[in-house]
């Protein structure tokens, strides 16, 4: 029995990565196309996307694979694979955004964070000098890692937290 619930666990947080993965693509194409990618209260949006992800993925394991009950860990570990299998969608999505689809995409970028430093107040020699730190960091590659590890740092502090309400532990003397 307990050979079955492995495959199940990842299978099952395979599936729901792979849907998180495409929503959070689907509305990131959206963005694009409404020239909204750096808009960053629409950013957030995808926060709430990939906490529901997570619910759903946990809430339904938890009813369908394990007859409405889930350790806090198990929780954890499902909301947080659900996010690592996301991520790698939505890392080689962002790869082929600023390579593929829209290369032009990075120097707008750029020119909106230098105008966001001008905006904000500092000497032309401090964004001269934050420019070019931030041009050694600007590739689409590295963009894409660290959008990968921020977003499974991210969808690991929801997971703890969505961990806590949706875990629900039976009596251990009634299971076995």
């Amino acid at each position: 029995m307990e050979q079955n619930k492995k495959p199940s666990f990842l299978k099952s947080t395979i599936n729901y990565g792979v849907m998180l993965g495409l929503a959070l693509v689907i509305y990131s194409l959206v963005l694009w196309m409404f020239d909204a990618s750096f808009n960053q209260t629409l950013g957030y949006v995808s926060y709430i996307i990939m906490i529901g992800g997570i619910v759903l993925a946990t809430r339904t394991y938890r009813d369908q694979e394990q007859g409405g009950y889930i350790s806090y860990g198990r929780a954890l570990g499902t909301g947080t694979l659900t996010v690592l299998f996301a991520s790698v969608i939505t890392a080689f999505f962002t790869l082929a955004l600023f390579t593929v689809i829209d290369p032009g995409l990075m120097d707008r970028m750029m020119t909106m964070r230098e105008m966001a430093m001008y905006e904000s107040g500092l000497s032309d020699d401090q964004i001269d000098m934050a420019m070019n730190m931030a041009e050694r960091f600007a590739s689409p590659a590295i963009l894409s890692l660290s959008g990968f590890a921020g977003s499974v740092f991210i969808g690991f502090i929801f997971s703890l937290i969505t961990s806590i309400f949706l875990k629900k532990e039976g009596n251990p003397l009634e299971r076995e």
